[in-house]
């Protein structure tokens, strides 16, 4: 399932210049969709529309024995921007790819792997032209989230 949804969203991403004004974005988010932190690319679909693919990845490390869990986020998801100019409304939604994997002494274990729906509202900074990125938002999934996003458009 991770797999089709994956290369649907790649094809989206890739497709997408077709009706797009070929605008990328990547930014570093700091709580949000992936609750601690997510690098992100974003890609103009049309002027109101995007749709992200982010990673995030927190280990965790046991001080007592030689054990590590990691939990591994990625947000796939699209936006609908409300507004004119550079200030806009973002309503997004989409799915968090989250996946568990422990590391004990030299063996690696699938914890667990599973799909959570997210959803979120903000306010944007993004400036149809290229340059500086913005984004105050507030996620609901798994728990209320509120984030903050810094990068750039080219």
């Amino acid at each position: 399932m991770f797999k089709k949804l994956l290369l649907i969203g790649i094809a989206t991403l890739t497709f997408s210049s077709l009706f797009a004004q070929d605008k990328n974005t990547i930014y570093l988010e700091g709580g949000g969709a992936a609750i601690l932190y997510s690098f992100n690319y974003e890609r103009n679909i049309t002027d109101k529309i995007t749709a992200r693919i982010g990673f995030s990845s927190l280990p965790f490390t046991s001080d007592v024995s030689d054990e590590t869990v990691t939990f591994t986020l990625i947000p796939i998801m699209a936006n609908y921007l409300i507004g004119g100019g550079n200030h806009k409304l973002a309503i997004s939604g989409g799915v968090l790819q989250v996946s568990v994997s422990a590391e004990i002494g030299d063996d690696d274990y699938a914890l667990a792997s599973g799909m959570i729906p997210t959803y979120g509202v903000g306010y944007r900074y993004h400036q149809s032209s290229g340059g500086f990125f913005f984004n105050a938002s507030v996620g609901f999934a798994p728990i209320v989230m509120p984030g903050v996003a810094f990068g750039w458009t080219f």
